[in-house]
C-alpha cells in the first residue's frame, strides 16, 4: 500500500552508509572537502538566514566545545558525507554568527522535506547518546563507535543501539464518523487520533485494541496498517492505522486524556476546508494530519 501524503521526517535523501563506517573511512570523510555538517544544541538545529539548515564544513569545528559523541555521521547526502554536532551554547560559550538556533517543533512546518529529515535524525540520534551514555548492564560509561550509531561498553564490551520506540496512532471509524480526542493541556478546540505506546507481547493490531479500549471505553475490530512516520520527540516510529468501532458509547478515562468526540466527514472536511471551525486539526507535520487526509479522501 503506497500514498503520496507529506509524511514529516521522513524520506531522507542521503546513503546511511552503514557499511562503511570504519575509523579510517570517517576520517577520510570528515577530511574530505565536500562534506557538510549541521549543527544542534539542546535539540535544536541551527537555522540560516535563507530558512535552511545551517551548514558548515566539519573543520569548522575544531576548538568548538562540542558535547558526547562528538560528530555524529548521517550519511551521504547526493554522495557528500554529512555530519551533525552538539554543540554547547552558553554564556561561557556562544553561538557563532549565522547560528541561529530554532525550536525544531516551531520550525517543521517551514523547514524543506529533506532538511526536516535529516534534522529529526540527528536529534533522534542525540537523544539517545544523552540518555544511554552509560551501560546498562554493568553502569560503566559507554563509547560511541561507528559514527553515532551504536555505543560501546569497554568494561563489559556490551553493544548499545540506537532506540526507537513504537507508537500506535489510529482513526477509529463508525459509519461515516470518526472519533478523535484531545489532551488536557492542548490548545483549546484541538483534537486528534488517539494514540498510544505499543506494549510489550503486543502486536500493532492489540495495541489499537487496547488503547482504544482503556482512553474511550469502545471494542473495535479489523485493525489495519495506514502509514507511518519517524517521530524525534524523542524517538519513536509512529504506525499509522485505521479500526472499525463496534459501538460508539463512550467511556472516557480522564487519566488518559481529557474528551472524546465523533465528528462526521462533512465536518472534518469542512474543518480541513477552512470553512468550519469546529475543531482545531493537528498541524501537517503530524502523522494524524495526513490519516485524516486519507480518511478523507476513501469517500472518493
Amino acid at each position: 500500500m503506497t500514498h503520496d501524503y507529506n509524511i514529516a521526517f521522513a524520506g531522507g535523501p542521503f546513503d546511511h552508509a552503514e557499511t562503511r563506517r570504519d575509523v579510517a573511512t570517517l576520517q577520510t570523510y570528515l577530511k574530505n572537502k565536500n562534506a557538510t555538517a549541521i549543527l544542534m544544541t539542546d535539540g535544536k538545529p541551527a537555522i540560516a538566514p535563507d530558512g535552511a539548515l545551517f551548514r558548515v564544513h566539519p573543520s569548522a569545528m575544531k576548538g568548538r566545545n562540542i558535547f558526547d559523541p562528538g560528530p555524529v555521521f548521517l550519511g551521504m547526502d547526493s554522495k557528500k558525507p554529512l555530519f551533525a554536532f552538539n554543540v554547547k551554547v552558553d554564556i561561557q560559550s556562544p553561538a557563532r554568527p549565522g547560528e541561529a538556533f530554532e525550536n525544531l517543533r516551531g520550525i517543521a512546518g517551514r523547514l524543506s522535506a529533506k532538511d526536516l529529515a535529516i534534522a529529526g535524525r540527528a536529534k533522534s540520534l542525540f537523544d539517545w547518546h544523552k540518555t544511554h551514555s552509560f551501560c546498562a548492564q554493568c553502569g560503566k560509561k559507554t563509547m560511541a563507535y561507528e559514527g553515532g550509531v551504536k555505543r560501546i561498553c569497554p568494561e563489559c564490551q556490551q553493544e548499545h543501539f540506537p532506540r526507537v520506540n513504537p507508537v500506535v496512532i489510529m482513526l477509529v471509524e463508525h459509519g461515516d464518523q470518526v472519533l478523535l480526542g484531545r489532551g488536557a493541556t492542548w490548545p483549546e478546540g484541538a483534537y486528534s487520533a488517539l494514540a498510544g505506546f505499543v506494549s510489550p507481547g503486543e502486536t500493532m493490531e492489540e495495541a489499537v485494541r487496547r488503547e482504544v479500549w482503556e482512553e474511550t471505553g469502545v471494542n473495535i475490530s479489523d485493525a489495519r496498517y495506514v502509514m507511518s512516520q519517524p517521530w524525534p520527540f524523542p524517538s519513536q516510529i509512529m504506525v499509522g492505522m485505521t479500526c472499525r468501532a463496534e459501538n460508539k458509547k463512550l467511556t472516557i478515562n480522564t487519566k488518559e486524556i481529557e474528551t472524546a468526540r465523533w465528528f462526521d466527514r462533512k465536518t472534518v472536511r469542512a474543518v480541513f476546508d477552512k470553512t468550519s471551525e469546529e475543531f482545531l486539526i493537528p498541524p501537517r507535520y503530524a502523522i494524524a494530519h495526513q490519516l485524516l487526509r486519507w480518511w478523507l479522501d476513501q469517500d472518493g
